[in-house]
């Protein structure tokens, strides 16, 4: 799909990490495969981006913008403690999950909040490597393809402001990992298909030339 080495291994963590977790990240690439296909755009103007509050995604996936600008919020928030950002055109806020979750470990608490396709409010408290989404139950208005996010770390407890989930949709911790593994790994069809047709574009023609060029698995698991 014209991602470079590294970034294809994010997109494929945050697409694993979706599915495993019941949120349907195998659909979330199939629908977006058409958008981001050999159209792979990661490109960050930090001194953009330094000087406002406001990040226009301009309407590129979080699969590809995504990793790099959690890591540039994290290194801001160890800084200073506490940021507050807002993502404006995001089209698939859904990735925010996991890339918020994977920075979980380093900071004390994350926040998330944006509207669904139905122009639900949809809210994501992250505390102590804990999950929890769900419909939010408050008056602030937001913007379509916004998403409004909150970082804390070392304990500034009085800039935790945790978002109020009037029903808790998923809750993901460590004891719900194993159970979600076993129940998961099950794909819509349709969806698994175009995966698996984007797949085989790394296939190559079983040969002699190409076995010696290392094609194939051999005694490998790969």
């Amino acid at each position: 799909m014209g991602f470079p080495y590294g970034a294809d291994e994010d997109a494929a963590y945050l697409t694993t990490w979706l599915e495993l977790h019941k949120l349907k990240g195998i659909n979330r690439l199939a629908q977006l495969s058409n958008i981001i296909d050999n159209k792979f755009n990661a490109k960050i103007d930090l001194e953009k981006i330094r000087s406002s509050s406001s990040i226009d995604l301009q309407n590129i996936s979080l699969l590809m913008k995504g990793p790099g600008l959690f890591d540039y919020f994290y290194q801001k928030t160890k800084k200073n403690h506490c940021l507050k950002v807002v993502l404006e055109n995001c089209i698939d806020p859904i990735f925010v999950i996991p890339l918020a979750q994977r920075l979980a470990e380093k900071l004390d608490f994350i926040s998330a909040r944006w509207l669904s396709g139905k122009s639900k409010k949809i809210g994501m408290n992250i505390v102590k490597n804990k999950v929890e989404v769900g419909e939010l139950d408050d008056d602030i208005s937001m913007l379509g393809k916004q998403v409004i996010l909150h970082f804390v770390k070392n304990n500034e407890t009085s800039q935790i402001e945790k978002l109020k989930l009037c029903k808790i949709e998923y809750e993901i911790n460590e004891s719900t990992k194993q159970k979600n593994l076993e129940e998961s790994l099950n794909p819509n069809v349709d969806d698994w298909n175009i995966v698996s047709n984007l797949a085989c574009r790394t296939f190559v023609s079983i040969s002699e030339e190409s076995r010696k060029k290392g094609a194939g698995g051999g005694d490998d698991n790969d």
